[in-house]
């Protein structure tokens, strides 16, 4: 498989680009429209592989911190005395980075140690103290014991039942700590002991992904310092944690993630929307913190993790985002890191057929980590990402020797397939929670793995096959409707032990797959619209998981996909509003510049290691270019394509869609008596195009007057591959 070569596609890319931007400027702009600009603008990877901080903060006795953000003139100096609060200095990227940070020291006044923590949320760069008193205090005390003197730094606030004291010193063998000034008052064994803000602490989870925690480096002299390989962070916090003196001319970060720049991307979007442009390029860039290159962390091949700092291991339900994501944005070098991924999920496959959830889950073991079979629903994930593979590049030989092996998985998740055509696992799936009885979500996620081994058998392999698992989806879905369908909710319930629960995700298949009938949808839209919040919409009434978020945007990714396949843009684009809105608003103190694992009811997030560049999350990259654009792929590899604007209220889109075969490049204008799109696709390829219309609507192709059937408000067409403008005038 091969996308089209650098230079050809440069040559192509700048043609397009000239073509693009002139009609833009003639389109005239629709009142909210945003002002135009370039699409590399919005591209979030960073120019140099040398990364430097854009801000810098100081605590304690700190001179010149801004010379780290601008290393010119004379140095930053840190200097601690015993006693005293420890100098640091806080450096922010401004987003998310990946890597190994390095600084030049230039001068030192003996052997010091600083340490250097990271962190992607500035809330838990510093954890606070919480303990109690194991022996009482009497009145006038200045040194009192405690069951942990963990989390504490000299300097900091320190609070003993209501008492408000510093801390001078502590122990953390002997468990004690000594304060400014006397307690006033006595206090008993187990009262409560708070600090703020607390000691450094770094966000990452040593244990779960083999990387990261804090570096103690130790510095004897000048010349560059090196700490270890961190995988996301926006922040790091140095601090000179032993008596002395630093100066630091500069402190930067060594980029190891796959860095794009816009000379990098294959694919682009651009509408006249700022907010939901700031989406698509934050979950190219998220993925992009994903993408674990060949060589880094002791391991030969390139893969796609689930998080930049967290879990760093390749999970199959985050594939199906990240696989077209990946693709549509970086072409080739996607496909490659996709079907690198793939190729170690199928080499750990059971002899029962099943995949994985994770090939290589590292929790504190070797990089190479080892298979962790988490949930039935996670091996049904995996078939259809490496059918993704399939679909978006056309690589025959490839998929045609995976063939045998998606054959035994698939027959594994027949295993669950009740008598009644209804799927009942024991199952934690995407948010962690067991739910049993036959579950709808399951019995449509195994509908959809039929429905995609149907078109794959069709393709490349036998069309009994193909029949067969046709008819088992059918009787799933006549199963579902039957079933698990609540007339009071409105909707379809949780499963067949909660049938009065509502759930997101399984409503939002439900309409993306095509579950409802006509006279129902409505009425699954507005059940669903129940689940809404300000921040996006909850699993579901009093559901969350385990570590208390309601919020995933995983879910809410299907939401949006199953409104935009019904045709309800306006509500699809709503909660992208609210779900990734918050997350691409520089103004808001969890801001990465990537896309968030997870939310919970207040829109933030509920422990330190929250991934906050999550590569579940990325679906608006996705759905932007196939629903606004209207993009899509039909025949493996785009030989046949189906372009369908959904514009809503935007007065304009434009974007380019690698194929195998080159470029599709789309640009529309939407008007209130005209509809305007020009496509150019690869004279090879043919397709459909189906735009916005009305009964009594005008259609030109090319200029030329078309007939053309109405349906659904659409104008649809066949077209074979070339340049060709339809046009559309309502009246």
């Amino acid at each position: 498989m091969s996308f089209s070569s650098r230079a050809s596609l440069g040559r192509r890319t700048l043609t397009v680009a000239v073509v693009l931007a002139t009609g833009l400027a003639a389109a005239p702009a629709a009142a909210g429209a945003s002002p135009a600009r370039s699409w590399p603008s919005y591209v979030l990877g960073p120019r140099s592989a040398q990364v430097e901080p854009v801000r810098a903060e100081a605590r304690g006795a700190v001179s010149r911190p801004e010379a780290l953000v601008r290393p010119h003139g004379r140095p930053a100096t840190l200097t601690t005395t015993a006693g005293r609060t420890p100098a640091s200095v806080l450096l922010d990227f401004g987003r998310d980075v990946a890597g190994t940070p390095y600084l030049d020291v230039v001068g030192v006044s003996g052997p010091v140690t600083l340490q250097l923590v990271t962190g992607e949320a500035r809330q838990y760069l510093r954890r606070p103290a919480a303990t109690t008193l194991t022996a009482a205090a009497d009145p006038g005390a200045r040194q009192i014991t405690v069951a942990s003197a963990a989390s504490l730094e000299v300097g900091n606030t320190i609070t003993v039942g209501a008492q408000t004291r510093t801390i001078t010193a502590f122990d953390t063998a002997a468990a004690t700590i000594s304060l400014d000034r006397p307690l006033e008052q006595g206090a008993p064994a187990g009262t409560a002991v708070t600090t703020s803000p607390g000691a450094p602490a770094s966000d990452e989870a040593p244990g779960l992904a083999g990387v990261g925690g804090p570096d103690n480096l130790p510095v004897t002299g000048p010349g560059p310092v090196t700490g270890g390989f961190h995988g996301g962070f926006r922040f790091v916090l140095l601090t000179l944690t032993t008596p002395g003196t630093v100066a630091l001319s500069a402190a930067r970060v060594d980029f190891q993630a796959y860095r794009a720049t816009p000379r990098d991307y294959r694919g682009w979007f651009l509408s006249s929307d700022d907010q939901l442009n700031r989406m698509w390029y934050a979950g190219a860039y998220t993925v992009q913190l994903n993408m674990k290159p060949a060589g880094l962390n002791g391991l030969p091949d390139a893969r796609i993790y689930d998080g930049a700092k967290r879990d760093r291991s390749i999970w199959t339900g985050d594939l199906l985002v990240q696989g077209p994501t990946i693709i549509n944005t970086l072409g080739d070098v996607g496909a490659g890191y996709l079907k690198s991924s793939l190729d170690a999920l199928f080499a750990t496959q059971r002899a029962d057929g099943a995949l994985p959830g994770s090939p290589d889950f590292a929790k504190g073991r070797s990089p190479a980590g080892f298979p962790l079979f988490y949930s039935n629903n996670y091996s049904g994930y995996g078939a259809r990402a490496a059918i993704d593979y399939f679909r978006y590049t056309g690589d025959t030989a490839y998929i045609t020797s995976l063939l045998p092996a998606l054959r035994r998985e698939l027959a594994y998740n027949q295993s669950f397939l009740t008598a009644d055509n209804l799927v009942a696992s024991n199952d934690r799936d995407f948010w962690q929670a067991t739910q049993t009885g036959a579950v709808t979500k399951y019995s449509i996620d195994y509908h959809i793995l039929l429905r995609e081994m149907a078109w794959l058998e069709r393709t490349v392999g036998s069309a009994t096959e193909a029949a067969r698992y046709d008819a088992t989806a059918d009787a799933i879905k006549s199963a579902v409707n039957a079933e698990l369908w609540n007339p009071a909710l409105g909707a379809y319930g949780q499963s067949t032990d909660h049938p009065d629960v509502l759930v997101e995700d399984a409503n939002a298949l439900a309409l993306q797959y095509d579950f409802v009938p006509a006279d129902r949808r409505a009425s699954v839209l507005s059940a669903l619209r129940k689940l809404w919040t300000p921040y996006g919409a909850i699993l579901g009434p009093g559901l969350q998981d385990p570590t208390g978020h309601t919020i995933e945007p995983f879910g809410n990714g299907m939401e949006t996909a199953g409104r935009f396949a019904v045709d309800d843009v306006d509500g699809a684009l709503a909660l992208m509003r609210r779900t990734w809105g918050p997350m691409v608003d520089r103004a808001n103190p969890l801001y990465t510049g990537a896309l968030w694992e997870f939310k919970n009811s207040a829109g933030g997030v509920n422990r330190a290691s929250a991934s906050l560049a999550h590569g579940w999350a990325a679906a608006p990259t996705v759905q932007l270019t196939q629903q606004i654009l209207g993009v899509q792929p039909v025949a493996a590899g785009y030989a046949t394509w189906a372009i369908q604007p959904r514009p809503g209220r935007l007065a304009w889109a434009q974007g380019v869609v690698p194929t195998r075969y080159g470029d599709i490049s789309a640009r529309w204008t939407s008007h209130h008596h005209r509809f305007d799109l020009h496509v150019s696709t690869p004279r090879t390829t043919r397709g459909a195009v189906a735009v916005p219309a009305g009964d009594h609507s005008v259609v030109l192709v090319d200029g030329r007057p078309v007939r053309t059937g109405i349906t659904d408000g659409y104008a649809r067409l066949s077209l074979s591959g070339g340049t060709h403008t339809i046009t559309v005038r309502r009246r």
